[in-house]
């Protein structure tokens, strides 16, 4: 299992900030991922700042993220196929450390998928971090994100606004994706 610590910054896009970052910077790699978030019908693990997904590209992942300060712990490890089929389907967490993690909080409740959210991401190294640029779509919602990842807060910060001035990008406050999910969730689900 991989554990790790993320700082990131992010900005939502513009559709037009999006295509115009997407030309500017064509030729880097891109990927296609959706996530299905997990939570229990009471949406117990939200209500400790706690979200669970499984990520699906060529391979399949299961990631626990709590807040901590300023950053986010992160568990993940990888899973099968047939593990995430028989997780959404209701079976067991596929991961003994991530359910040793969550099962203080939702005590016997069931986990349920209770939505998938689909990016097409571009990224690539920039100054001293990673630069992801994100069309995502969920519940017949389309957004667009620009995030940094950085190794510290406070020098990741000054380069982001660094960065958000060099690439001529309004800042406007971006949630994270899950919590737009949510939020779709409560208006559309």
């Amino acid at each position: 299992m991989q554990k790790s610590i993320e700082v990131e910054f992010k900005t939502m896009l513009t559709e037009e900030e999006y295509n115009r970052l997407m030309k500017q910077f064509e030729g880097n790699k891109t990927d296609f991922q959706t996530n299905h978030y997990f939570d229990t019908p009471r949406f117990s693990l939200k209500a400790y700042k706690t979200s669970l997904r499984v990520r699906e590209r060529e391979n399949f992942e299961i990631t626990l993220k709590r807040k901590k300060g300023y950053s986010m712990l992160e568990l993940t490890e990888p899973i099968t196929r047939e593990q995430f089929e028989e997780f959404k389907n209701g079976g067991p967490i596929p991961s003994e450390d991530i359910a040793n993690e969550i099962l203080p909080i939702i005590g016997g409740q069931k986990l349920v998928n209770f939505m998938s959210l689909s990016t097409l991401r571009m990224y690539l190294p920039y100054k001293n971090g990673y630069l992801f640029i994100d069309r995502s779509t969920y519940l017949g919602v389309v957004d667009y994100e620009l995030e940094y990842e950085a190794k510290s807060y406070y020098q990741g910060k000054q380069e982001f606004i660094e960065i958000i001035n060099e690439l001529g990008i309004q800042y406007k406050k971006a949630d994270k994706k899950i919590k737009r999910a949510y939020n779709a969730y409560k208006l559309y689900g």
